[in-house]
């Protein structure tokens, strides 16, 4: 029966392998956002596979060929388009959910008895950009690493210039404090104290709080474009009540929508509140401002706004026309 289960058990793999190998239009940053594995994970879990069954002789280009039916550096040339900024940021924005492998799977493979096949040409580009395993990690001994530090670009720091915009009734009222607010500056303050390619001109800081109030929002968030914001953040007023109007409001003054940036802030929040699932907020740019509407809780405001980290030097950069 073991025997038997095992032989259904390859006929699926072999399946799973073909049916991928057909598919040369499904990129692996799509299955990574999607599933969290691609075709290199699974190279990754072949590789694994035959250290178990006692193969320490096998190495990981020989697993990616296995699996992409070809040198993994010319599947990679004919096939693999460059990611768009919305895929990036969704891919990391999703890193907690991708698939998971052993530190130690990648070391050099034990050497190959004499008289044994030679192993195949290692691919040129056999580095992924779009894997569960950054690419340094993956480069065969004395290789250089070519990855950037997650939310690291080539160029100097840049400087954000941060405007706060706490929508709420009640807050605007005084019926009880702003605590949204200051959890944002807080969690901007920490994104750019760990990456030095960040640098945060708290002097500049612009907050507001407003009431639910679709002019009111509309006005402020230009005001704060317009006085040298190059980064407004809402918080409040995104989720399905009546009162919640943030994301019409922000609409109505942004000149170029970023959905992939709440996209990456609803895909992280969802793996530890299934109430994110009701959030509306939009991401977008004004002039040479980039606004982002985050929820109105203390708590998942920060977590959200944390979601902006890997990608926020590269945005800021490009919305300056840097």
């Amino acid at each position: 029966m073991a025997s038997t289960r095992t032989e259904i058990e390859a006929y699926a793999f072999r399946q799973l392998v073909a049916h991928l190998q057909a598919r040369t239009d499904s990129q692996n940053i799509d299955m990574m956002n999607l599933a969290g594995f691609c075709r290199n994970c699974l190279s990754k879990w072949y590789l694994k596979g035959a250290r178990v069954q006692g193969d320490a002789h096998m190495t990981y280009d020989e697993a990616l060929e296995i699996v992409y039916g070809e040198p993994y550096g010319d599947w990679k040339k004919k096939y693999q388009s460059k990611a768009t900024d919305e895929q990036i940021a969704a891919f990391e924005g999703n890193k907690h959910l991708h698939a998971k492998h052993d530190e130690d799977l990648l070391d050099p493979p034990a050497p190959r008895p004499e008289g044994a096949a030679p192993a195949p040409k290692p691919s040129p580009t056999v580095l992924s950009d779009v894997c569960c395993t950054p690419a340094d990690e993956c480069a065969p001994p004395g290789a250089a690493a070519s990855a950037a530090a997650p939310g690291s670009f080539p160029g100097g720091p840049v400087t954000i210039r941060l405007g706060i915009l706490t929508v709420s009734d009640r807050a605007s009222n005084g019926e009880y404090a702003d605590e949204s607010g200051p959890a944002v500056f807080s969690e901007v303050a920490r994104m750019a104290a760990e990456n030095p390619q960040l640098q945060l001109d708290s002097a500049s800081l612009r907050g507001r709080v407003v009431p639910d109030d679709k002019a009111r929002i509309a006005a402020a968030i230009a005001e704060m474009s317009a006085t040298g914001c190059n980064l407004v953040l809402t918080t409040g007023g995104t989720g399905c009540a009546p009162r919640d109007v943030t994301p019409e409001a922000t609409a109505s003054v942004l000149h170029k929508l970023a959905p992939g940036i709440s996209h990456a802030m609803t895909s992280a929040a969802l793996a530890h509140e299934p109430h994110a699932a009701l959030s509306r907020g939009i991401a977008g740019i004004r002039d040479r401002c980039l606004v982002v509407n985050l929820p109105g809780w203390p708590r998942a405001a920060a977590q959200n706004a944390s979601a902006l980290a890997p990608v926020l030097v590269h945005a800021l950069r490009q919305v300056s026309g840097d």
